[in-house]
């Protein structure tokens, strides 16, 4: 009586190698076993990640200590808004409705007040740069000088809003008590000049992107690095030291680094009356804003 493959494995599996359906069994074998470690690896980073990656979802207003020299790390909150000691409502031109997380955590909006300032607050949601634009041309050139508070938001539309600025020759500012985090500081850079309140929270992180379908790690950095070849452009465009970068990818998502009143001014995030921007850059925006230029 001929023996079935159970009961003879060692000449079974001498006979599957001759004809390949062994290593083929390897071959299905090795594939699963990679693919449960990548579903583990994916599991295991999801339960570590930090609560809504990435950042908190905090929504009431958080108490923060002002940042001080080696004491500038703080949690990043994209749904509210950091209270410094004493803190009272920001000056944001042409607006008078609540500062809650609604406020903060919904699409950026655009209001035009009085003596031709206006301001910006909330979310920079994909489609803010073109309703800039739209506002621009309501408001033709009256605006200059617009007034910030977001968390930050969608990086593509923060460097097309820059862009934007510096084209209208509008200047910007974070007045005391406002919140400029994450993308926001890339549009206050546009300014053509730029100010900061001494009670302002301006802070920078990594640049990042939500969690969507599984797709290509090599992809991934590739996106990343682009971005942050097109934030160090924008930034030496507008006349902006890259250590302000730097400090952007020392930190990771879930935090920001604010920085100090010195560090504005020694990067020219917050410049005043300074110059802005290279020497080319100047002449090519002097050029179609009718500017005049000076060294």
């Amino acid at each position: 009586m001929e023996q079935q493959p159970a009961q003879r494995p060692l000449s079974w599996i001498i006979s599957t190698i001759q004809d390949g359906r062994f290593l083929k069994l390897v071959f299905l074998g090795m594939l699963g076993l990679s693919v449960g470690a990548v579903l583990q690896d994916f599991r295991e980073m999801v339960a570590n990640a930090p609560v809504d990656f990435p950042a908190t979802t905090r929504t009431d207003p958080a108490p923060l200590e002002l940042p001080k020299p080696g004491d500038q790390t703080r949690p990043y909150f994209p749904r509210t808004m950091p209270l410094g000691p004493g803190s009272k409502k920001p000056s944001l031109p042409g607006y008078f409705g609540p500062f809650d997380s609604e406020v903060m955590a919904g699409p950026l909006q655009f209001h035009f007040g009085e003596g031709d300032k206006a301001t910006a607050i909330g979310t920079m949601d994909a489609g803010a740069a073109a309703r800039f634009a739209e506002f621009l041309k309501t408001h033709d050139r009256e605006i200059t000088e617009l007034h910030l508070h977001s968390p930050g938001g969608s990086v593509t539309d923060a460097l097309s809003l820059s862009r934007q600025i510096r084209s209208a020759g509008i200047s910007t500012n974070v007045p005391d008590h406002a919140y400029c985090a994450s993308a926001c500081p890339l549009v206050l850079a546009g300014g053509l000049y730029r100010s900061a309140g001494k009670q302002a929270f301006i802070g920078v992180h990594q640049a990042y992107a939500l969690p969507t379908a599984i797709g290509s790690l090599h992809r991934g950095m590739a996106e990343a690095q682009t971005i942050s070849a097109a934030c160090q452009q924008l930034l030496v465009d507008m006349g902006v030291d890259l250590k302000v970068w730097v400090r952007a990818l020392e930190t990771p998502p879930q935090s920001l680094y604010f920085f100090t009143q010195d560090e504005m001014s020694r990067y020219r995030l917050a410049n005043n009356r300074g110059k802005t921007g290279t020497p080319e850059f100047r002449e090519k925006i002097a050029d179609v804003n009718n500017l005049s230029v000076t060294e």
